[in-house]
């Protein structure tokens, strides 16, 4: 009786905590979609370089909201928070930093908007299907061809990125496959280095390459077909006009 009422106890908290996420992210799509209208442009007419007035709300409510990441097709639709100098802070926080098994999606700490060559995004691959659990469907070379872009709407500007890489790695084996370490390039060779080994681990061949100073952006979650595997795609930014 006693262990029946403790898994109870367990099973309401997990449905309470799984009720208020979901509240909070309705709320938070809300506010995305009301101002979202009332977004501005600057003065070269390029609908990539458009600030988002929905972002900047979501930022003026807490200041660690960057961005918010859609991949249309899939239940990837949510903020992503930045907060240097303070590891893993969202990894099972809310948007408005309190607990949650969910977390947020977060830009590694590392990463410095507009200097980085490479933004890193990490979030939980969650059983329910939220958060970035449908990476996975990126196994799946139809999928990618039917879902080959990624929407950043940001605080300084909506970019989109085009995916070029699909791949799983294990990591902390005392040998891995670092791609968690190339943020920023220190020559033209790290760069194309880094591009060759990705493609070299990808499931399958898209047709499409970065080149050095194309900007990309690293979408990171956990794989559980091996020992602390990781489920990762690789993007390069769309420069040109929607």
């Amino acid at each position: 009786m006693v262990l029946l009422t403790i898994s109870i106890y367990f099973l309401m908290g997990m449905f309470l905590q799984e009720r208020q996420d979901n509240q909070l992210q309705h709320q938070l799509q809300e506010v995305l979609q009301e101002k979202s209208d009332e977004t501005g442009e600057d003065s070269s007419g390029d609908s990539l370089t458009q600030i988002d007035a929905g972002i900047l709300a979501l930022h003026e409510e807490n200041p660690d909201c960057i961005g918010w990441i859609t991949i249309e097709g899939t239940r990837i639709d949510y903020p992503v928070m930045h907060r240097p100098g303070d590891k893993n802070y969202y990894l099972h926080r809310d948007f408005n930093g309190e607990y949650s098994a969910n977390g947020c999606l977060y830009l590694a700490e590392e990463c410095v908007p507009g200097d980085s060559d490479n933004l890193i995004i990490y979030g939980h691959h969650m059983n329910s299907g939220k958060m970035f659990a449908d990476l996975e469907k990126y196994k799946d070379k139809g999928f990618y061809e039917e879902h080959p872009t990624i929407l950043f709407r940001t605080i300084w500007g909506n970019e989109q990125y085009q995916i070029f890489v699909a791949f799983t790695t294990p990591v902390y084996t005392g040998n891995d496959f670092d791609y968690y370490s190339f943020i920023k390039a220190g020559t033209v060779e790290d760069y194309k280095k880094f591009v060759a080994s990705v493609k070299e681990k990808s499931l399958y061949q898209t047709g499409t390459t970065a080149k050095y100073r194309d900007k990309l952006l690293t979408l990171s979650t956990c794989e559980y077909s091996q020992k602390n595997g990781r489920m990762v795609l690789v993007a390069k930014k769309n420069n040109g006009k929607e």
